[in-house]
């Protein structure tokens, strides 16, 4: 944090044609009052680590989202298979109240 304040002083008491290219840089962005030059909790080596565990993090949940898929998948099928089944199951109650409904009207009358 010091050095900062250090190189701020550095580029207001320095003579601005013996400037380097960040001190030209940081005197322009001082002088229009834009702080965004200015590391503000965080720095380079940390944005480097960071990434590193945006991308574990990132193929973690990609790993995750092709699981979720794979159980929609097979969710999807159970639930089909059930459907075509429960269909059948219909089918045959039917069949069997129709032949139910046919013997008894075969009956003879007594």
């Amino acid at each position: 944090m010091w050095h900062y304040l250090y190189f701020i002083v550095l580029v207001k008491v320095k003579d601005p044609t013996e400037f380097t290219g960040p001190e030209s840089y940081v005197y322009a962005m001082v002088k229009a009052g834009i702080l965004e030059w200015f590391p503000r909790l965080r720095a380079m080596s940390l944005a480097a680590v960071d990434a590193d565990g945006e991308q574990i993090e990132l193929r973690s949940m990609q790993a995750q989202l092709l699981d979720t898929q794979l159980l929609i998948k097979n969710l999807s099928t159970q639930l089909h298979e059930l459907k075509d089944h429960m269909t059948e199951q219909r089918k045959q109650k039917q069949r069997l109240g129709l032949l139910n409904t046919t013997a008894h009207s075969l009956l003879p009358f007594q």
